[in-house]
C-alpha cells in the first residue's frame, strides 16, 4: 500500500470556482490538464474543494501494484476472489486504489476518467458504455437474509463522488448540501 505521489498544491481550473488539488475526484481529464498553482489572492479569497480539503487532511486513496494486492489489503472474502479477478481480466485499468473510506476497491484509467469498475466485498459495479455502473452480486454477498447470486446483474447509479447507490431521485442523500 502506497499514498499516491500526487502533488497537493492548490491549484483552480477556468472557471475558478473554488480551489483543488491534483486528486480530486471531481475533475475530469480537461479540467485536471487545465489547473494551474493558485495565486496568493485566490488562495485567500476562494473555499477550498470538499473532497480536497479531505485530502488535505490526510484523507488520500492507497494504490496498488496490482488487484490481487488491492484484494488482500481490502479482505474480500476468499470465495468471491475468483469472480472478481475474471470480471478485472475483461477491464482495461492501469491504476487500482481504495479510498481512505476503505469501501470499495476501485480500477481506472488516468486521472480524471470515470472508474473501469468498483470491488465491494460482495458486489462488483461495472461502467455501462453509455454511462452508469450495472452491478454483478458475488457469492457471499453480506446482503443478508436468503440473498445470493444468481449471476443476475441488475443496474443502479452511483454517484460520482461517494460512490453509493443513488435513490431514485437520481440526488445523493450523502453529498447534497
Amino acid at each position: 500500500m502506497t499514498p499516491e505521489a500526487a502533488d497537493l498544491t492548490l491549484s483552480v481550473t477556468g472557471d475558478i470556482e473554488m480551489l483543488h488539488t491534483t486528486e480530486c475526484p471531481h475533475l475530469g481529464e480537461a479540467a485536471l490538464a487545465a489547473l494551474t498553482p493558485a495565486t496568493a489572492q485566490q488562495l485567500e479569497q476562494l473555499p477550498v474543494c470538499s473532497s480536497c480539503r479531505g485530502i488535505l487532511d490526510g484523507a488520500r486513496r492507497s494504490t496498488y501494484a496490482t488487484l490481487d494486492q488491492a484484494l488482500e489489503a481490502f479482505q474480500m472474502p476468499l470465495e468471491n476472489r475468483p469472480r472478481a479477478r475474471e470480471v478485472a481480466a475483461g477491464l482495461a485499468f492501469s491504476r487500482v486504489w481504495i479510498p481512505s473510506s476503505g469501501s470499495y476497491i476501485g480500477v481506472g484509467g488516468p486521472p480524471g476518467t470515470p472508474a473501469a469498475a468498483y470491488f465491494g466485498k460482495g458486489y462488483v459495479a461495472l461502467r455501462l458504455a453509455e454511462g452508469g455502473y450495472e452491478t454483478e452480486w458475488l457469492p457471499v454477498n453480506g446482503a443478508g437474509g436468503g440473498r445470493s447470486s444468481s449471476g443476475h446483474a441488475e443496474r443502479v447509479n452511483l454517484c460520482s463522488t461517494c460512490f453509493t447507490q443513488l435513490p431514485a431521485t437520481n440526488v445523493c442523500d450523502n453529498c447534497v448540501g
